[in-house]
């Protein structure tokens, strides 16, 4: 019976760390091993690396970040920005649109009720010459965004 028991609560344990993984995973992992997409991940090791060299308050935003996740395409790839959207639509919330030159650039947020969960900021551009995913899953306020696009500027 306690073997029964055991065996039953590891066959629902990947049920429970999916509900803990992003909407986007299955993308991500989709898309990686695909030849004219590029993926990037950065873990936590690499933003702790990317910490040197930066601002107080850009150290303070990486320490509670746990990952960024991009996929690129050379060209337009609205395929991958539609799958995307239709993964997220429920859950997050649109914060801003952009158009110009070709481009269409959404920005999205999830805010989860309970404070222990991550939040996640998802980014989709698609144009003519490049199409472009990011998403950025830890700890943060929706404002520490923007202090990501400093890193590996100069001084």
């Amino acid at each position: 019976m306690k073997r029964l028991i055991i065996l039953f609560m590891i066959s629902f344990l990947p049920l429970g760390l999916h509900a803990q993984s992003s909407e986007l995973d299955g993308i991500f992992d989709e898309y990686a091993g695909r030849k004219e997409y590029q993926t990037i991940i950065y873990g936590k090791t690499m933003l702790s690396m990317m910490r040197e060299g930066a601002s107080s308050d850009v150290q303070v935003l990486l320490d509670g970040i746990k990952t960024i996740r991009i996929i690129s395409y050379k060209g337009t790839a609205e395929e991958l920005c539609d799958k995307v959207l239709a993964k997220i639509k429920t859950d997050y919330r649109l914060i801003s649109k952009m158009t110009g030159e070709g481009r269409v650039s959404n920005f999205y947020l999830y805010e989860p009720e309970k404070a222990r969960k991550d939040m996640s900021f998802v980014m989709t551009v698609t144009g003519p010459q490049e199409s472009v995913v990011l998403e950025i899953i830890g700890k943060f306020d929706v404002k520490d965004i923007t202090r990501l696009s400093v890193i590996g500027q100069n001084r």
